[in-house]
């Protein structure tokens, strides 16, 4: 157990569950309710999903991050197909061999900046099509917004969306901090998903705030129905689906996402503009979400561990990141800063 006065700048992940959020899980823990996912709870945010996005989208739950990519990309392809992403994706990066495992096609990392796929290296990677001895080329997955917390705005996500059109490719959208990305576009939902011509979303979920869970949202028709026997082949098909499908009803109602979203990006950006007058420590790429990075010393990140979570993103380049939740407050930036700024003086 963390020590009381420890701030949480690690992950989401370490947060505890939003109160509203909370409560629609007391909620409908009242009584029997069909289980997977044959219940009205799960109507009901299919229909809301689909409603917020204004698409006869597919709509299905899972548990977890990887497991709602895993199943998502699973189902869009074969196991002699590839899959391009940025050599910096949580795909390519965090989710060990689930991919190699449960999808089984190739994955090839493409060049990146700031997290941001790069166009003409996307291009350069898509080649030999029709070639028996190689993987054919399928999908493009990108994570909005990417692992530096950086956003894709309309116009990129649509210049993506054309490379893969003209190489009959489909788009896939790891969306772990989506609602993070739609707040500082300040666009809905609809024009960052389905006016672009998103493929696939994996919609966060647990980072937002809930106890756990994802939506995956299909987008693009297979013509056979079989993404939900992929759902249970995947693993992720919950028992007791009403507890995912009734977080995300919450979530969508009222708009409760850009409430949070909105405010654990301003923490980014407040902190962001705090610490740049810091000497000792700077900022290493752009603060959009709610994710900072900075280049921190050894020394002074070991110090600052007694006093908050957070961890080396990338060691080589003395990395850290900071990710600001739900749960944080200005007085944890004020305090974290106040301590860095002590140890930064001693150095």
């Amino acid at each position: 157990m963390s020590l009381p006065d420890t701030i949480n700048f690690a992950s989401e992940n370490y947060a505890g569950v939003h109160p509203d959020l909370l409560n629609a899980l007391i909620n409908s823990n009242n009584g029997h309710a069909r289980s997977y996912g044959n219940d009205d709870y799960t109507a009901e945010a299919i229909n809301l999903i689909r409603e917020v996005f204004d698409a006869d989208a597919e709509v299905f739950f899972t548990f977890n991050g990887t497991g709602a990519n895993n199943f998502g990309l699973a189902s869009i392809t074969s196991r002699y197909h590839s899959i391009f992403c940025t050599d910096v994706a949580h795909l390519f990066v965090d989710e060990s061999t689930a991919p190699e495992t449960f999808v089984g096609c190739r994955i090839f990392p493409v060049a990146s900046a700031s997290g941001k796929i790069i166009p003409d290296a996307l291009v350069n990677a898509i080649k030999r099509a029709g070639d028996i001895h190689h993987p054919q080329p399928r999908v493009v997955s990108l994570t909005q917004p990417t692992e530096y917390g950086t956003v894709y705005a309309i116009d990129e996500l649509k210049a993506i969306k054309a490379i893969c059109e003209s190489n009959q490719l489909l788009l896939h959208v790891d969306g772990a901090r989506y609602f993070n990305a739609a707040a500082f576009l300040g666009t809905s939902l609809k024009e960052m998903t389905t006016d672009v011509g998103i493929d696939v979303l994996t919609l966060g979920g647990t980072k937002a705030g809930m106890m756990f869970g994802e939506a995956v949202v299909f987008f693009h028709k297979d013509g056979t129905g079989g993404y939900r026997y992929n759902l249970k082949r995947s693993m992720q098909l919950a028992s007791k689906n009403r507890f995912i499908a009734t977080q995300f009803t919450t979530m969508l109602k009222n708009d409760l996402w850009k409430d949070l979203a909105s405010y654990t990006n301003k923490l980014a950006s407040e902190f962001a503009i705090r610490i740049a007058s810091v000497k000792g420590v700077e900022l290493v790429h752009p603060v959009q979400t709610n994710a900072v990075f900075l280049k921190m010393s050894p020394s002074v990140h070991e110090k600052m561990q007694q006093h908050a979570l957070f961890y080396y993103w990338n060691e080589l380049k003395q990395e850290v990141r900071l990710v600001f939740s739900f749960d944080n407050t200005l007085q944890d930036i004020e305090l974290f800063i106040d301590t860095l700024s002590k140890y930064l003086n001693e150095e």
